[in-house]
Formats: C-alpha cells, sequence, structure tokens
C-alpha cells in the first residue's frame, strides 16, 4: 500500500465527507463569483438558478436511487426524503433547519442558520447575491415528480432572524 494511501486511511468516513462538502461549497462560491465577474449579478444569478435547478434534480435523484425510492405519495414520505436530503447535503452545523408536517400536503421549513447566506453576508455581497435555494428544492421537486408552491414568509436574506418557508404539493405525480 502506497503512503498515500495509508495517510487516506487516517482520516474518518466523516472527516472525508467534510472535505468534500467544503471543497463543493467552496467551488460553487468560486464558480459564482466567476459568472459575476463576467457578465455582471443579474446574469450571475439568473445562471446560478439554472445550474442549481439542475443540480437540484441530480442530487435528490442519486438520493432517489441509494435509498430505492422510485416515488413519494405521501407528506410523510416528502417530509423523510428532504430530511435526508438536508442531512447529507447541508447538516447542521451548516445549517439549522426543522421541517415540519403543516397537512397533508403541506411542510413548513424553518431556517435559523444557513451557512450559504453567512458566507454572502461575510463577502460583502448579500445585496446583489439572489438566493439559489428555491431552484435547488425545484430541481428535488421535479426529481420527485411533484408539482410543489413554495412562499417565504421569512428571510435572513432580508434581516430576519429564520427563513419560514412554507412548500404545498399541488401534484403528487408530475
Amino acid at each position: 500500500m502506497s503512503e498515500q494511501n495509508k495517510l487516506l486511511l487516517k482520516l474518518s468516513c466523516e472527516e472525508k465527507i467534510e472535505i468534500l462538502r467544503k471543497n463543493w461549497m467552496s467551488h460553487d462560491a468560486r464558480w459564482q463569483m466567476a459568472i459575476v465577474k463576467n457578465f455582471g449579478w443579474k446574469k450571475g444569478n439568473k445562471i446560478n438558478k439554472a445550474v442549481i435547478f439542475d443540480m437540484g434534480k441530480i442530487m435528490m435523484r442519486r438520493l432517489m436511487n441509494a435509498l430505492d425510492i422510485k416515488k413519494i405519495n405521501t407528506i410523510q414520505d416528502h417530509l423523510a426524503i428532504c430530511n435526508k436530503a438536508m442531512e447529507l447535503y447541508y447538516p447542521y452545523p451548516l445549517m439549522e433547519y426543522n421541517l415540519k408536517i403543516k397537512s397533508e400536503n403541506e411542510l413548513t421549513g424553518i431556517i435559523k442558520k444557513c451557512i450559504t447566506q453567512e458566507q454572502v453576508k461575510n463577502m460583502n455581497v448579500d445585496k446583489f447575491y439572489e438566493c439559489g435555494c428555491f431552484s435547488m428544492r425545484s430541481g428535488w421537486f421535479k426529481a420527485l415528480g411533484l408539482k410543489v408552491e413554495e412562499e417565504c414568509l421569512k428571510c435572513l436574506k432580508n434581516g430576519d432572524d429564520e427563513c419560514v418557508i412554507n412548500s404545498k404539493i399541488i401534484n403528487w405525480n408530475e
């Protein structure tokens, strides 16, 4: 076994995942800023939302395949897969959130901490950046075969103490 492989064995699975997650987030931020530098904020936000929508579909399809889920039919199933996606892609302490069932076709998400919003604010570009989370979740919903309407009632970006987002499933088999 090579010395490099021996070194990798010293890292736990969680440490490896954390490195990959941080690399992905760093890449995402740098990609966004390169787009903005070349095309401006308006075009950069538009491109970012299109890309994150496609990424959302891919992320959810990979998770569905890993969990052997073909489709979901209940709000409980929807809550479970959304929680698994958040746990995998945006775990605590990067994100502090709670998803709750509101009715047989509605979830409410409450986000107390968002690593993306914190980084955008730290870079002092929060007045220009448009959050891509709705686009990402739209990709998730597309992969799940759901037609969903979302409403943002409160938003960290707007200075609120949390984001509160209601998601209403209009059609289970889009």
